[in-house]
């Protein structure tokens, strides 16, 4: 590849670096913008907003406030409300996927020019440095690496469907369109907001739906924040996550979860933490009446059958379908992040397969940080959503440049 066409591509035009950041996502974006700020040797490798771009539908709304959902630089110089303004749009509520998606690469483009779209196929440590090989056979080196993967070598399906081929059983994450599925009988496993939103696209493409859910499906309040009385604000302050004061707490003290004992981390993860599953209220009226609810209701086994797959019921009843789509969301699990070297893998401590992180968002292998869902379990659950972004990005830059410095932490 010459200079021009690599710099025209974004692709690293040499092999060593400070600081490798895998993944193009909200975080990595984020903490390469702000690393940026400091050193100019930081190389990005993967496709900018991969996950929204590819794996969610095309029609999807988002359930998180358009101004919580803005990626971070260290200026703010690129929120979404500057988008809104320099692009002369209005904000919305719900916001489409696809102004997010729009947003998303104006900020990179704007605040990460250099995103090299090649993907890294493994990642090792040679004694005080790490070696990155990349898909089309580079190789860079960089004294630090911040892992922020995309959510698809999480994707978590039960082991009841396991035996299923793919002709009868998916994920949420594998359709952006649902026109296949007219006329076909659909089961939808699960009910958060994918499990639910899917739901309502599968539907209006023209499928007969079946929404099979545990427990009792939970639809939030009216999601506007603004124009409540003072009595409602005192009850629950405006937080991005959703209104709140344990949401108001962990925007605002987005690093006291990490101090904690790992008794009473679990406790919040299992307890407020857990933002279990719920739909937003703006699906009601696209679901009730119109698809099929079974709540609460427990698959106790499935089995394929000549014209599609029959579900089996706790209660003795059945459903037969011609395909099923578990929305059971993710659940991180580094052994199954296909670019870590093994020799590497067997260093990194974990806690139910999590990377284990100190508060500066560091594994127990010096120099390799973890970003998102794959923090939660140390650093705690504002890391799931976008707006844990900024707190993220400004911690570990803190880290990193320390680090060079010599400056001990």
């Amino acid at each position: 590849m010459s200079l021009e066409r690599q710099e025209q591509s974004g692709a690293a035009t040499h092999n060593r670096y400070d600081v490798v950041v895998v993944g193009a996502g909200p975080y990595g974006l984020s903490t390469a913008a702000h690393l940026l700020a400091h050193t100019s040797q930081v190389a990005v490798f993967g496709k900018p907003l991969e996950l929204w771009r590819d794996a969610m539908p095309h029609n999807m709304l988002l359930r998180s406030y358009w101004w919580a959902t803005s990626l971070s630089d260290p200026d703010h110089r690129y929120s979404f409300a500057r988008y809104f303004q320099e692009h002369e749009r209005a904000s919305s509520y719900p916001l489409p996927k696809s102004v997010f998606v729009e947003y998303g690469l104006w900020f990179q483009r704007h605040a990460v020019p250099q995103v090299d779209e090649t993907f890294v196929t493994k990642l090792s440590r040679r004694e005080d440095s790490f070696e990155a090989l990349l898909a089309d056979g580079r190789s860079v080196q960089s004294r630090a690496v911040v892992m922020a993967p995309g959510l698809g070598s999480y994707v978590h399906v039960p082991t009841t469907y396991d035996h299923l081929p793919p002709e009868l059983v998916s994920h949420t994450s594998h359709h952006v369109a649902f026109e296949c599925f007219a006329g076909k009988r659909l089961a939808i496993i699960g009910a958060g907001q994918a499990a639910l939103e899917t739901a309502a696209l599968a539907y209006e493409c023209g499928a007969e739906v079946h929404v099979v859910s545990r427990r009792a499906i939970r639809w939030l309040r009216e999601g506007a924040v603004d124009g409540r009385t003072l009595w409602q604000r005192l009850r629950a302050p405006k937080a991005g996550i959703s209104p709140g004061w344990f949401n108001w707490g962990l925007e605002h003290f987005p690093y006291v979860f990490q101090q904690l004992p790992r008794s009473a981390k679990d406790s919040l993860l299992h307890g407020k933490g857990s933002y279990g599953p719920a739909g937003a209220a703006w699906l009601k009226p696209r679901l009730l009446g119109k698809v099929v609810l079974h709540e609460p209701q427990h698959v106790q086994s499935v089995r394929e059958a000549d014209d599609g797959a029959i579900l089996e019921f706790a209660d003795q009843t059945h459903l037969h379908v011609d395909h099923i789509i578990v929305g059971t969301g993710y659940r991180v699990n580094i052994n199954r992040l296909p670019m870590l070297d093994p020799a590497l893998l067997k260093h990194i401590q974990t806690y139910q397969q999590a990377p284990i992180l100190n508060q500066h968002f560091e594994s127990s292998v010096p120099g390799l940080y973890f970003l998102g869902l794959s923090s939660v379990l140390s650093c705690g659950p504002l890391y799931r959503f976008v707006i844990g972004t900024d707190a993220a990005a400004r911690r570990i830059t803190e880290a990193i440049t320390q680090q060079s410095m010599g400056v001990s932490r």
